[in-house]
């Protein structure tokens, strides 16, 4: 029960300075907030001492509605401290018989009938008279309570005294408020300002691996986090990685975590590619994902995996890793995350790339030497020359060849033997585009320039500026596309869709087609101006049936290429299989022929490729015939003949049979090679 009795006048203007001193307290500056954590305990001290009590405190709030003292005034080192006690309350069960949103004053705790549990804490914090008033933002938002506490007498709490109290609990709701506007404001601020930086580097920036590169960099700057990566799911469905970057502890990546990941086997990681949302990995979570990506793949406590969204559409993911333990992600550095996320997918989308193609240019970049046409017949020989010639000038080039010949490396070749080696190699087939979009592909267009012009967008031929612009099937285009063609690679002068801007630039074309432009002309499907701005410098790609003595270096090329693939190690391919790959006409070129060479690669059980791994595939079982394959043949031996010597005759024909093959001749006898090869010295000596 509350005494009625009022105060002295002169104490009520010794609690109204004791207020006015609490809000000075608070920063009137809008540009500055206020050291919340100054500001709460100068208040406690100033309350204590206002309302001579023993022992004032301030109880918080935590997010597991715990109360913990976290600020507290006492008048002398002899009261009991209660500075970071944590008190389990269970304010929902105590909402229900209490109002928690109004004072709570006990004259005398001994005697009280309230929740036994305010009798429990005032028997532990040694208080006998305890005042509790709730700290609020709103109605809802429980912030904390205020105590005061009375430790050996018995207290009467007055109504203006508890009214005061009151007040000074709203001026730090809102000191609390206000410090937490500004922070958040704060925060929102520094993330733009972040952003903006990452977004002023992607312009600068024209190669995609280094902007990737840069900006996993800057995260991991930005975060304190020790490791970063951007993961990318190709069209095979292999998660690979780029862009990986580490700072801080030592043996952060496993040794197996830059191999290229296959869905298949590990389906769980679909979620990271169907999500569009951002993932929160713990070491204490015991998902599976989690364990994954914090112990097998990555070394770490923590991590966030942040979605790369391109319309809608997940194209990658990008990983932040923490190595030691850390409190728990706060809602600035996730959304930092997906902004960081989102920077990189505006530059994935402005160089107008899938993950199939970074996939791509990043094997491309490993296997430069490859990129050279194989072979040693007169015709690849004078096809090198003729590339060599021409690369070191400006003019077009117009690659004629069958599908499958190669085409696309033979311009990759001239691109990196000319002059602009350095600058941009653009590629675009042109039977892949729809006319609609075909001028907006090529030269680009302004925002709101149509429907779904959302955001102004760079052409091809803008794109390939100072470099390399190849034009790919560029027999397929529509008649439409061919006029606007034309009229760019008459000047080199073009607009963007939508725009009244002249751009001019200085690109280099290659062309290539797989029909006969000429008869394309004839039959209206192909303009003659078109074709003669084209055809400044032809080159004829042979088919593989006109080069067929080239078939063993190519086939063995493949199969080293295929060996890694396969995880297999190949010593070569036999002269009876060259002699079938030789009878085959190859109506897919050198494309056909990399891709039976894979297949045959994959169940062969042997070092060697024989005839036998071949037969297996359709279009060689009705050219067997045409081949000299040894037949297999029957070993007769007269009775009475050494053991050793028919040893000697079983072997000597067995390599007969394989063409000298020891590898499979030793399978086919089933003993070791080691023992083979013993066994042929032997018989050396003895000659």
């Amino acid at each position: 029960m509350l005494a009625e009795t009022t105060i002295s006048i002169e104490r009520k203007l010794q609690m109204y300075a004791a207020r006015e001193r609490i809000l000075d307290r608070i920063n009137p500056e809008i540009n500055k907030a206020i050291d919340l954590h100054k500001f709460l305990q100068a208040t406690v001290t100033e309350l204590g001492k206002m309302m001579e009590v023993d022992r004032c405190d301030m109880m918080v709030v935590r997010k597991d509605a715990e109360l913990k003292i976290d600020f507290e005034y006492r008048t002398s080192q002899h009261i009991l401290s209660s500075l970071g006690l944590s008190i389990p309350l269970e304010l929902q069960r105590l909402s229900r018989t209490l109002n928690l949103t109004s004072p709570i004053a006990i004259n005398d705790t001994q005697t009280s009938s309230r929740d036994p549990i305010f009798r429990q804490l005032a028997e532990s914090l040694q208080t006998r008279s305890l005042l509790v008033v709730p700290i609020t933002l709103s109605s809802t938002e429980l912030l904390g309570f205020l105590g005061f506490h009375q430790c050996e007498r018995v207290r009467n709490w007055v109504k203006d005294e508890i009214e005061f109290v009151e007040s000074i609990a709203r001026l730090i709701a809102v000191g609390y408020q206000y410090t937490r506007i500004y922070q958040e404001k704060e925060k929102e601020a520094e993330i733009n300002k972040v952003l903006l930086e990452i977004a002023n580097d992607i312009n600068i920036q024209r190669d995609l691996a280094a902007i990737t590169s840069h900006t996993v960099k800057q995260s991991l700057a930005i975060l304190k986090a020790d490791f970063g990566c951007l993961a990318m799911l190709d069209s095979n469905k292999h998660i690979y990685f780029d862009a990986v970057s580490q700072v801080g502890a030592s043996g952060q990546v496993s040794s197996n975590s830059l191999s290229p990941l296959p869905l298949s086997e590990y389906p769980f990681l679909r979620r990271t590619f169907s999500d569009k949302r951002t993932l929160v990995l713990e070491s204490t979570d015991t998902s599976e994902l989690s364990r994954f990506y914090l112990e097998k793949l990555f070394k770490g406590q923590a991590a966030l995996v942040a979605p790369v969204l391109i319309k809608e559409k997940v194209l990658g993911i990008l990983v932040l890793v923490w190595s030691e333990t850390r409190r728990r992600f706060t809602d600035f550095e996730v959304k930092l995350a997906e902004g960081i996320a989102s920077q990189i997918a505006i530059a994935m989308e402005r160089e107008q790339l899938s993950a199939e193609v970074l996939q791509l240019r990043r094997e491309l970049k490993g296997r430069q030497a490859s990129n050279v046409m194989v072979g040693s017949s007169d015709k690849i020989r004078q096809l090198i020359e003729k590339a060599l010639n021409v690369a070191e000038t400006s003019s077009t080039v117009l690659l004629e060849g069958e599908t499958g010949t190669g085409k696309e490396v033979l311009a990759t070749f001239i691109q990196q033997n000319s002059l602009r080696k350095d600058g941009p190699f653009v590629k675009v087939n042109c039977g892949a585009i729809a006319e609609s979009l075909m001028e907006s592909e090529l030269f680009g267009h302004e925002k709101g320039a149509f429907t779904d012009a959302r955001n102004r967008r760079i052409g091809l031929f803008e794109e390939a500026n100072f470099g390399t612009l190849f034009l790919d099937e560029v027999g397929e285009m529509s008649p439409a596309a061919q006029v606007k063609l034309l009229r760019v690679l008459e000047d080199n002068i073009f607009t963007r869709v939508g725009s009244n801007e002249t751009i001019k630039v200085d690109v280099r074309i290659i062309a290539a087609t797989n029909v006969d432009l000429k008869e394309a002309i004839e039959r209206g499907r192909f303009r003659a101006d078109l074709y003669y701005r084209l055809n400044v410098y032809p080159i004829k790609l042979p088919g593989l049936k006109e080069r067929k003595e080239d078939i063993p270096l190519l086939a063995m090329h493949f199969l080293d290429l295929h060996s890694k693939n396969t995880g297999k190690s190949f010593s070569g391919i036999s002269d009876s299989a060259l002699q079938l790959l030789k009878a085959y006409d190859w109506p897919g070129n050198v494309r056909e022929l990399d891709r039976i060479i894979q297949r045959a690669a994959i169940p062969a059980k042997s070092r060697i490729l024989t005839v036998e791994d071949f037969l297996s595939i359709e279009i060689f079982q009705d050219l067997a015939p045409q081949v000299n394959v040894p037949e297999k043949v029957k070993l007769e031996i007269e009775l009475g003949t050494p053991l050793e010597m028919v040893e000697r005759q079983l072997i000597e024909q067995t390599l007969t049979f394989t063409q000298g093959d020891k590898s499979r001749a030793a399978s086919l006898l089933q003993i070791g090679r080691k023992t083979l090869y013993r066994k042929l010295e032997q018989y050396q000596q003895e000659k």
